[in-house]
């Protein structure tokens, strides 16, 4: 169909669609998405953008940031900047692994940091553009500079800045945020307190496993609430959460039953993880007692040595 043709609910199932990847992000659907983020209705334009979150091509940076920059409505801005996020995820990736990917480097990657920090700290800015470049930002887990725009966020009184605060710590992983995570999980506002549930999860806080399993097991709980605890729970790989997770996986409630036989999964991977971590641990100090560590040369004292014991 052509997209004159589209009314804007075909526009935004057609997006939907290409997101949830029931559409291929082919030739002829990256020409229709172009089309569709320059689209006249505000809310078209920005799931257009959400779209690009699949799509981490360079040329799309420049388009981003236009939008970001100057788009007139907020929700599109913010969309862009939430999809520039995807290129800090790939540059942190990227550096990992020596910058081996082909079409993406680290000029690319510093000029999307550089503009993402200038719309965090822009007092102009709509908020949700600056929430937004704050959770793009919480890929770099080692940049001080943002760890500080993350504790800022979180103490600010604007309770949205807060939820973002939450919900950047989960990307950040520092665990000098176990204490704030800590402290929200029974917080009034549904909100904080889903983000620091969905926190704990993914930082398998084993501080938090009891108020999860209360959580996972009120009944009268919020339904999204309980079943996020139920999923935080198998994320933990916490031995606590496995017979919760096994009686809540024999639920009368479908939506109860169904997450938590995927939690058990989940568990059941981290648990596998964990066991792989502790046999490579094992076989590399029976590779250190085999070998005369006092014949090797010592690299330890130069500066320019490859390991360090820390």
């Amino acid at each position: 169909m052509a997209i004159s043709k589209m009314t804007k609910r075909e526009k935004l199932n057609w997006l939907t669609d290409l997101e949830e990847g029931y559409r291929p992000f082919d030739k002829r659907a990256l020409t229709l998405l172009r089309s569709l983020m320059d689209d006249g209705d505000a809310q078209v334009r920005a799931e257009a953008i959400a779209c690009l979150w699949d799509d981490p091509d360079p040329r799309w940076i420049d388009v981003l940031m236009r939008k970001a920059s100057q788009d007139p409505h907020a929700e599109v801005r913010a969309h862009a900047v939430s999809a520039l996020g995807r290129y800090v995820f790939e540059g942190e990736a990227a550096q990992f692994e020596g910058w081996d990917a082909p079409t993406f480097n680290q000029s690319d990657y510093q000029r999307v940091v550089e503009f993402l920090f200038r719309i965090a700290k822009d007092p102009a800015e709509a908020l949700g553009t600056r929430r937004y470049a704050i959770e793009a930002l919480a890929f770099r887990s080692e940049d001080p500079a943002v760890f500080n725009l993350i504790d800022w966020a979180y103490h600010h009184r604007e309770r949205r800045l807060k939820v973002s605060a939450l919900f950047a710590m989960a990307r950040h992983g520092d665990p000098r945020w176990t204490q704030y995570i800590l402290a929200e999980l029974r917080n009034p506002d549904p909100q904080i307190q889903y983000e620091a549930v969905r926190a704990a999860g993914e930082l398998g806080l084993p501080e938090a496993i009891d108020t999860l399993i209360e959580l996972a097991r009120a009944k009268g709980a919020r339904k999204s609430l309980r079943l996020l605890a139920i999923f935080a729970l198998g994320q933990t790989g916490d031995e606590r959460a496995l017979d919760v997770l096994e009686q809540l996986s024999r639920s009368r409630d479908r939506d109860v039953r169904e997450v938590s036989r995927e939690a058990l999964d989940e568990w059941r991977a981290m648990a596998e993880m964990e066991q792989m971590v502790d046999d490579l641990s094992d076989d590399a100090d029976d590779l250190i007692d085999y070998f005369d560590t006092a014949a090797l040369p010592d690299i330890w004292d130069e500066h320019s040595g490859t390991f360090s014991r820390n």
